[in-house]
């Protein structure tokens, strides 16, 4: 997947989630049977305006061309996506109910795509200075 294309689908995941997460979080987290005080859900819904925030940086990063700045956008999503998958697992190992494996396998989609356009990915590849090798 391109580096454009993977940024604009987790934009809109991120904007989609946090817009949720904002409107609407005592019935969001009914489907994974969670209540939270009248302060909890004020928190979520703090998350929910990060999750806001993080799409619209992803969005506006799509248009950004230097390959070594697009690799370290690419390894910070990996890290944070892989840090979710691990908690989302450690979740679900804790008790959580079956719909919590859908965070697991988003997260986890996300973490291996940006792992391969941080690792793997040719296009990627720069020398010490930043420019294409």
């Amino acid at each position: 997947m391109k580096f454009k294309t993977l940024l604009a689908v987790n934009s809109v995941l991120a904007v989609a989630s946090g817009v949720a997460c904002i409107l609407v979080p005592v019935q969001l987290l009914a489907h994974y049977e969670v209540t939270l005080s009248p302060m909890g859900i004020v928190v979520y819904q703090f998350w929910g305006a990060t999750l806001v925030g993080l799409g619209m940086l992803i969005w506006i990063s799509r248009t950004i061309t230097d390959r070594l700045l697009q690799r370290r956008i690419s390894l910070a999503l990996f890290i944070t996506n892989a840090l979710c998958c691990v908690m989302a697992v450690r979740g679900q190992y804790a008790g959580a109910n079956t719909r919590g494996w859908s965070m697991v396998v988003l997260f986890g989609l996300l973490a291996v795509a940006y792992g391969i356009s941080t690792f793997m990915h040719v296009q990627n590849k720069v020398t010490r200075n930043g420019h294409p090798a």
